[in-house]
């Protein structure tokens, strides 16, 4: 492809090239010696994870839209954002690493080097030759400099208009608001960052009402910061996506949050959500009243077990009898050990200034007890301003923010959320950012590529399964390349006519010399 064909970016950087797997016709093309270039490889997940990238719209949205805080880059945008990609992808936040993950897979290699060229990196102002395209130093040092609130209003706003152009939004429009805390080290130079008493993976403790004033001193607090994620879910549980975020100090509160996140993502995406899921910290009128008055979102939530409002919806569900069962758990005898019951009410008005009725399900829950020999009775008590035609739907659709907790888990734990590169805001930020978008851009990948039962999966597992560390051998010709096992890759270079081998000796000789160079 000549340089006349190819797209030019911000700042005057050619964007990549983008390549297509097409495996027949590289080999036809290396069985004539015409192909562009070849490498032993380790074929790995970021590979296939970055040819996609390549095969969509984003890098050109991303080199367009993203608030750089220079006014000329030296380094193109996209391959920046690219670096934050493979820092997320090789479970990092350090920059430092970037050295040795700019070299660690084939596509990696040549992906900011417009694959084939034969001099790595963007302009000719180093002496010697370059290892890699870009210092990690310059990487850190771009996103140190970019604005943390333009980081995250560029997420939350153009990025996420892109994500809903590629139908990463499930049509349903549920989605499930909660609050984490990320825990950071004791350095007050995490600024807004605050002591709270959580655990040492963002955790509050349990029952700190119940504590007295001792008890609580006894209790080691953690400095951290508050996290809100607005997750897109589908009902099946197999579609993900992070529609925005928040980032407070650490004792901010769920509700503060709330009110910046949820009308601003409704402004910017009107008609999206159509159902929001919280916990219990959310029980305020005020912000359920607006979301339904503003922007025709419902809200479903759980009451508190010590509200008047509880006992009086289990008094009246109890009172009218009208249960129906959704699950029962038997012995192989046929003994009832476990009975989970639903009933339902509509039209209530429980709080002063919601100006829209609400409607609840009341679930019992009847288990046995073999140590009294009896059995025991329990309650929940959700309510919606959505009125459910089968109220199972609204357990149902409970169900998904319970089955949620392992997605803010895998953030905090597996993606190594909290993991900041530094206490700088705009590094926390960029950090928080690049993980989430990553996140979604996976999630996205899976289903694209027809792997949706490994939607679930942590990053780690994922790297491992999808062929992480085989031998291979990446060949490039025009505009496609294929994947050759090394084995057959040899067959097939023995088995050459003297013109086609005597073109890929020139072609693989040139590479070497290349490689010697950058190396040395």
């Amino acid at each position: 492809m000549s340089n006349a064909a190819r797209v030019v970016g911000k700042g005057g950087f050619y964007l990549p090239r983008v390549y297509e797997k097409r495996q027949k016709e590289v080999e036809a093309a290396l069985n004539e010696g015409e192909i562009d270039y070849a490498d032993l490889t380790q074929w790995s997940f970021p590979d296939e994870f970055l040819c996609f990238i390549l095969q969509s719209n984003l890098l050109q949205f991303m080199d367009t839209t993203y608030p750089s805080p220079r006014v000329k880059n030296e380094i193109p945008i996209w391959f920046l954002m690219n670096c934050q990609f493979v820092m997320r992808l090789f479970q990092t936040g350090s920059y430092h690493h970037l050295e040795f993950l700019l070299n660690a897979g084939s596509i990696l290699t040549r992906f900011g080097f417009n694959v084939g060229a034969r001099e790595i990196g963007f302009n000719a102002k180093n002496k010697g030759v370059r290892k890699t395209a870009v210092h990690a130093d310059t990487v850190r040092k771009f996103f140190k400099d970019s604005d943390a609130g333009e980081i995250r209003s560029w997420y939350c706003g153009v990025l996420q208009q892109w994500f809903r152009n590629q139908k990463a939004f499930h049509h349903h429009g549920l989605f499930v608001l909660d609050q984490s805390h990320l825990v950071v080290p004791d350095n007050p130079n995490y600024v807004n960052s605050h002591k709270m008493p959580v655990d040492e993976h963002g955790q509050l403790y349990p029952n700190l009402s119940k504590l007295s004033p001792e008890e609580k001193r006894g209790l080691k607090y953690h400095r951290c910061y508050t996290l809100s994620t607005l997750l897109n879910v589908s009902l099946d549980y197999d579609q993900f996506h992070v529609g925005g975020y928040d980032l407070g100090s650490g004792n901010e509160d769920e509700l503060t949050q709330a009110d910046r996140l949820i009308p601003a993502f409704c402004h910017k995406q009107p008609g999206l959500m159509k159902l929001l899921i919280v916990d219990r910290g959310y029980i305020d009128s005020d912000l359920i009243g607006k979301i339904k008055r503003d922007h025709e979102v419902d809200t479903l939530i759980p009451l508190r077990s010590n509200m008047g409002d509880h006992h009086e919806s289990v008094d009246l569900a109890r009172m009218k009898g009208e249960w129906s069962t959704l699950e029962e758990t038997r012995d192989p005898s046929g003994f009832l050990l476990c009975k989970k019951e639903i009933a339902s009410a509509h039209d209530l008005n429980m709080w002063d200034g919601l100006d829209t009725p609400l409607h609840g399900c009341t679930t019992r829950y009847t288990v046995w007890d073999p140590e009294k020999k009896q059995y025991d009775e329990r309650y929940a008590v959700l309510v919606s301003t959505k009125k459910y035609q089968h109220v199972s739907m609204m357990v149902r659709h409970y169900d998904l923010r319970m089955q949620t907790e392992e997605r803010f888990r895998q953030f905090k734990r597996a993606w190594y959320i909290n993991e900041f590169p530094s206490p700088h805001a705009s590094l926390v930020e960029s950090h928080v950012c690049f993980t989430l978008f990553t996140y979604s851009l996976m999630q996205m990948y899976l289903r694209r590529k027809d792997l949706r039962d490994n939607t679930g999966k942590m990053i780690a597992t994922l790297r491992r399964d999808e062929r992480m560390g085989k031998d291979a051998v990446l060949v490039y010709a025009a505009t496609q390349y294929g994947v050759f096992d090394l084995d057959d890759y040899t067959v097939r270079v023995a088995g050459l006519e003297e013109t086609p081998r005597e073109r890929l000796i020139r072609i693989m000789s040139a590479q070497k010399e290349a490689r010697i160079k950058r190396e040395s």
